[in-house]
């Protein structure tokens, strides 16, 4: 939501969604409105990707936007670090849910099926203590790094600094926590025991 009030009538291309995203939240009308994931679930292409995909859209009008989540930004940042050197414009919001959330609820399963403990799926999973403070961490890279941001009224604030930095030319990342969770789609198909359909 807080995307759509940002950029109103704006030809923009969502590069990338996380998993959790609710494919309701936006209507795609033109074949570069969305350009799709991985095909693989491989963790840490996403910035790669973005970075790739800003690059063939720069000149078109388009604002590049990916939508990554924590894990996989964190584990491909450096590559954001290119778009920032050859001046690519592109903006990055980091679904922080702060936890590798798509293994916890694949550990989930596997712990009832194995009768194991189910409150221990975080384990080895959780982005925290320390948090990851991916602001800074883009700042550090050449970008303008906002955030963390956790309501919806910093969170515009925030997209709107963002986006009139990438329209002048810049990269922009904004950290968006989230709470973690999928849509009720998404989250029944990696929840469904094996033979369901």
């Amino acid at each position: 939501a807080s995307l759509r009030r940002g950029t109103p009538g704006r030809a923009l291309t969502l590069i990338r969604l996380p998993l959790g995203w609710d494919g309701a939240l936006r209507h795609f009308r033109h074949p570069l409105d969305y350009l799709g994931q991985d095909g693989g679930g491989g963790i840490g292409s996403g910035p790669g990707m973005a970075v790739g995909a800003a690059l063939a859209l720069r000149g078109s009008g388009r604002l590049p936007v990916a939508i990554l989540g924590d894990g996989d930004t964190m584990m491909g940042l450096s590559a954001l670090w290119t778009a920032a050197h050859y001046r690519v414009p592109l903006l990055v919001i980091v679904s922080n849910n702060r936890s590798f959330f798509n293994d916890e609820v694949h550990q989930e399963r596997v712990a009832r099926e194995r009768g194991r403990p189910v409150e221990n799926k975080w384990v080895g999973q959780s982005i925290s203590d320390p948090d990851p403070d991916f602001a800074t961490l883009a700042r550090g890279l050449g970008l303008l790094g906002l955030g963390p941001v956790a309501d919806e009224a910093a969170l515009d604030a925030a997209l709107a600094e963002a986006v009139a930095h990438v329209e002048a030319g810049g990269v922009a990342l904004v950290d968006a926590r989230v709470a973690p969770g999928y849509a009720p789609s998404m989250a029944k198909a990696l929840t469904r025991e094996p033979g369901q359909h």
